[in-house]
């Protein structure tokens, strides 16, 4: 079954060899299958030339001169998948049928064979790589190993090796249906002491590959259970039936189906593709419920969801690699770092410059005693993060030492990058900067981490504006990978590429972005939340309007993002929106009357709870929205009428983004909503979405074409 011939040639990245071994205490060899990447250090990818030749071998093995198979992967990964540039060819080709029915032909050996098979899971174990160790009856990891996962349905396909029938025999199907929808979709995976409290994993051992302890330590694992199998221990190969009954495994697809549904609406239909198979999967063979996946996979995949969101994850992987638009010009070292400010952004602030990029960082701020709070606050981050385990106490200790607090100027002085994060509030950041460009050496880089304001207006008037360069943070920070790098008219080089090293530094991926309102992220967020409050203005029913958008499967809805990031965060960015587009922006009565009011939130919450007919709004919110509406100019939408609307306003708003040149294309708009607004990637980021659902072209009078 080796690729047909008009199909392009990928080479094979997995080097595949057997050997024998006896196993302590033992009299009869083990075969050994030894995976490894054809590139020294590199991770076990499988794609149609390396399936054949792990069938060749495991096909060539003599099982009747073997007591037990064990398969091993090197010390980086077990398996890494699928070779996604096979896949998307594959796809593009409609012809995907060859190469997933080859992993099946495969892996079903090991499930197939007549003695005991072990898996030793080195190190990560995602997509196909932990299907192959699903087909086998055991699975061995350390305690550093890891992720395991299996996150096609994020892909916009589903685990097409016999996943979706082998995990939910294993840990039963409501586990196996969290593993392998929800978690995914989410960007989740597991590590090995997660899995094994999973049942994933059979036993994890302390001792890392590669050493002597490792490997006898599996030894002994794997001899002590043949022991118990000669002594009667019943066998329980891949994909034996589980306890789960007929009863309590409808129940757990039924429960699926209605959380894939609220949670995506149909926007997604890899999940519900993976909970059929694996409703199948409880009266299926292994055999019948593969051959099954195989059609399924090849009929999804081809689909423009699953084309969105693999453009999307490769998108996000190659950026994630290496940023573009970086200047050709050497970064400015960095020694040292200083913040300005103490507040929760600030700190945040300090504690990422810190732990990522292992330099010290003072912070500093008019007031000494929420200057001493503020370091503490930040110093107690990593003691919370060694207390979860992500941190030894040692490391924490050492990080929590490069945080101080300035006593006075001159502790800024040999700064080398100096962060404000004061006051959303251009004349008072203006202010700030003036104050500190006297103190801080000429070559230090100056940033601001602004997310809507000006950065060519904050260097106004400076003596060295060349080095103010924007550096958006997006909370919450410790998790949110997207980082705006933003250059004002007159930012040099020079800070460009340092504020693009430490990016790097500090594992974000960086986009480029020129001095614009609201840069991406915001200002699209924004619009789209423009037009929905907009409608509430002119009498649609709020729970009409917020849910208007459920089509296109996004995390939130407008009006639970706007109680994420605070009414009077996101009323401030609208208004700074619509001074710069007064004819795209509105100004909401109802929201000026929130944030009047100081109100934290518009929805429910325990505390506070829903009035009117529908229940919708909190109560608060909704006598605002009664008193500040004009009956007059009532004019409800329907639900599929603003979703046109919002279509077509993101449309819009992104075409005259890239006609303004804010950034390079359609593809920097999408990556940046994937990472810094967590859009799905079955939208593939924004521009594909708005392709293929014809608002593109309705607005702008072609598409965007990015994916």
């Amino acid at each position: 079954m080796a690729p047909t011939a008009s199909a392009p040639s990928f080479p094979s990245t997995v080097d595949v060899r057997a050997e024998q071994l006896v196993l302590p205490g033992r009299t009869r060899p083990t075969a050994l299958v030894r995976l490894d990447a054809t590139e020294p250090g590199g991770l076990i990818i499988w794609g149609s030339r390396a399936l054949a030749d792990l069938r060749d071998v495991l096909a060539g093995l003599d099982t009747g001169a073997v007591e037990a198979i064990v398969v091993t992967g090197n010390e980086r990964s077990f398996g890494a998948g699928a070779n996604l540039k096979e896949i998307r060819s594959a796809q593009l080709r409609g012809a995907s049928e060859e190469y997933v029915g080859l992993g099946h032909e495969a892996f079903g050996l090991l499930a197939d064979a007549p003695v005991p098979t072990f898996s030793l899971v080195t190190g990560q174990a995602l997509g196909g790589g932990l299907e192959l160790a699903l087909h086998t009856d055991h699975r061995i990891g350390h305690r550093g190993a890891g992720p395991l996962g299996l996150p096609e349905c994020r892909l916009g396909f589903f685990p097409g090796w016999g996943g979706v029938h082998l995990l939910p025999h294993l840990i039963g199907p409501a586990a196996a249906l969290e593993q392998i929808v929800f978690a995914p979709m989410r960007g989740r995976t597991l590590r090995a002491p997660e899995a094994l409290e999973l049942g994933l994993l059979d036993a994890v051992l302390d001792a890392a590959p590669g050493t002597e302890q490792w490997e006898s330590g599996w030894q002994q694992w794997v001899a002590t259970r043949l022991e118990a199998i000669d002594a009667g221990a019943p066998r329980r190969p891949a994909g034996t039936p589980g306890e789960a009954d007929a009863q309590e495994w409808e129940q757990a697809v039924e429960a699926a189906r209605a959380r894939a549904e609220r949670t995506w609406h149909g926007a997604a239909p890899a999940p519900l593709v993976a909970i059929d198979l694996v409703a199948a999967a409880r009266t299926q063979s292994r055999t019948e419920n593969g051959d099954r996946a195989v059609r399924a996979f090849a009929e999804l995949v081809v689909g423009d969801v699953a084309k969105a969101s693999l453009y999307a994850f490769e998108l996000v992987s190659a950026r994630s690699r290496r940023a573009a638009d970086v200047p050709p010009v050497p970064p400015a070292p960095l020694r040292r770092a200083a913040v300005i400010g103490a507040g929760l952004m600030a700190g945040q602030l300090a504690s990422l410059i810190a732990g990522g990029a292992g330099i010290p960082v003072v912070m500093t701020d008019l007031d000494d005693e929420r200057l001493a709070a503020g370091v503490a606050r930040t110093r107690e981050r990593f003691a919370a993060q060694a207390a979860k385990g992500r941190l030894s106490p040692e490391r924490a200790e050492q990080l929590s030492a490069l945080v101080t607090g300035a006593r006075g100027p001159e502790d800024l002085a040999d700064a080398d990058f100096v962060i404000e994060a004061v006051f959303e509030d251009l004349e008072v950041k203006r202010a700030v900067l003036a104050q500190w460009e006297g103190v801080l050496r000429p070559d230090a880089v100056l940033a601001t981490n602004t997310s809507s304001l000006s950065v060519t207006a904050m260097a106004e008037g400076l003596r060295h504006p060349q080095r103010v360069v924007g550096f958006h943070v997006f909370n919450p920070v410790e998790v949110t990978p997207l980082l705006e790098v933003v250059a004002g008219e007159r930012t040099g080089d020079t800070a460009l590429a340092t504020a693009f090293d430490l990016a790097a530094r500090l594992r974000r991926t960086a986009v480029r972005v020129q001095d614009a309102p609201g840069f991406v992220v915001n200002r699209v967020l924004t619009r789209m939340f423009d037009v929905v409050v907009r409608a509430v203005d002119a009498g649609t029913d709020p729970a009409v309007a917020d849910r208007a958008p459920d089509p296109m499967g996004l995390p939130m809805t407008p009006l639970r993002l706007l109680d994420f990031v605070g009414p009077a965060v996101l009323h401030h960015v609208n208004a700074t929106m619509h001074e710069a587009y007064p004819e795209r922006f509105a100004r909401s009565p109802w929201m000026d009357a929130v944030v009047e009011a100081g109100l934290q939130h518009v929805l429910p919450t325990r505390e506070e709870p829903a009035t009117g007919a529908d229940g919708y709004l909190a109560a608060p919110a909704a006598e605002l929205l009664e008193r500040t509406r004009d009956p007059r100019r009532a004019a409800p939408a329907t639900a599929e009428e603003l979703l046109a609307r919002v279509q077509d306003a993101l449309a819009e708003e992104i075409g005259t983004m890239l006609a303004e040149g804010v950034v390079a294309g359609p593809e920097d708009v999408d990556l940046c909503m994937v990472l810094g607004a967590n859009y799905p990637f079955h939208l593939g980021g924004i521009t594909p979405y708005l392709d293929r659902t014809g608002a593109a072209e309705r607005v702008l009078g072609r598409r965007f074409a990015a994916g």
